[in-house]
């Protein structure tokens, strides 16, 4: 099961499950591109079943972050 986490300044607003890997990939890669409605930091979260996880953080003032 792939999961897809959205933090607004800390606080979980969405988590999202997927049984599909392409759809939860591409949901991760299209659709988190910006700070949302934080009002600072935003940061999306990716896990894979494997334990693996990838993270985009995005910061009101224009700094960008991921692993």
């Amino acid at each position: 099961m792939y999961r897809l986490d959205t933090y607004y300044d800390g606080n979980l607003e969405l988590s999202m499950k997927y049984s599909d890997p392409l759809q939860a990939f591409s949901d991760y890669l299209i659709k988190c591109i910006d700070v949302g409605f934080a009002k600072e930091l935003a940061t999306y979260n990716l896990s894979l079943p494997t334990g693996k996880m990838y993270t985009k953080n995005f910061n009101r003032a224009g700094f960008i972050g991921g692993k």
